[in-house]
């Protein structure tokens, strides 16, 4: 594999007129092509503040993040980014909803259209299209969220806490669905959580930050493969020897 995402020394300092804050040190990683990583580390350690910065809304104070070799100035169409929030518009359709990036992107071609069609039906939603959000479950409404960010095609998904706000039963169950969609759309992925089980269950790696100022304190490569049952997995021996790694370096 060739790398996809290379995220070089980066450090940001928050800065008010009385005093300064260092709040990433030094920090630097590599993702490849089609990889799923996830980002863990203790509450307020800056998770998702280095998320933003491989968004491209906050700029390191120092450092680089290249996406296929292309430095990340600023916002830009080449990643899309979702919230715990699936922040569906209450009057619009889902599939009003589902194409509400391409319109802000000017981006309605034929080609793109037919795209999002082929993914309401792909992945269930097509005879709920003409439903409005409130009528849906919370798992299918993310499910419609993902659905309007992958119409734009991203290069780079980043996920930010995105199954938090679903109680956990639902939880479990969106985080297969959601694994099965992005495997099959051979999706770059990075995600933030403070749910181990959910990093180690999806994830090809997990990135373990200290506290603040953050560096990593540990990489675990995930050994299950592409193709996996994210939650039948999670009795298996291999899932707890994982998960004991990333909870004794998260406890350190």
């Amino acid at each position: 594999m060739s790398v996809y995402l290379n995220v070089e020394n980066i450090k940001l300092v928050y800065q008010t007129p009385e005093s300064e804050t260092l709040a990433i040190k030094d920090i630097s990683f590599t993702v490849d092509k089609g990889q799923f990583v996830s980002i863990v580390g203790p509450s307020g350690c800056g998770k998702s503040t280095l998320l933003s910065c491989i968004a491209g809304i906050t700029l390191p104070t120092a450092g680089n993040i290249l996406l296929e070799n292309k430095p990340i100035k600023g916002i830009n169409n080449r990643t899309g980014y979702m919230l715990q929030n699936d922040n569906l518009l209450p009057w619009r359709s889902i599939y009003k909803n589902v194409f509400l990036g391409l319109e802000i992107q000017n981006k309605l071609t034929e080609e793109n259209i037919e795209y999002t069609h082929s993914l309401l039906k792909k992945y269930g939603l097509w005879e709920f299209k003409d439903s409005y959000p409130s009528a849906l479950s919370g798992g299918m409404r993310q499910r419609a969220a993902l659905i309007r960010t992958l119409a734009v095609k991203p290069s780079l998904l980043l996920l930010d806490e995105a199954f938090s706000a679903l109680d956990y039963q639902t939880r479990v169950t969106v985080s297969q669905d959601v694994y099965n969609i992005l495997r099959s759309e051979n999706q770059t992925m990075i995600m933030v959580t403070h749910d181990i089980p959910e990093a180690v269950s999806m994830s090809d790696r997990v990135i373990i930050l200290s506290p603040r100022p953050a560096v990593i304190a540990r990489q675990v490569d995930i050994p299950f493969g592409k193709t996996r049952d994210t939650i039948a997995l999670r009795s298996t021996k291999e899932y707890r020897q994982c998960y004991e790694t990333v909870w004794k370096e998260m406890s350190r």
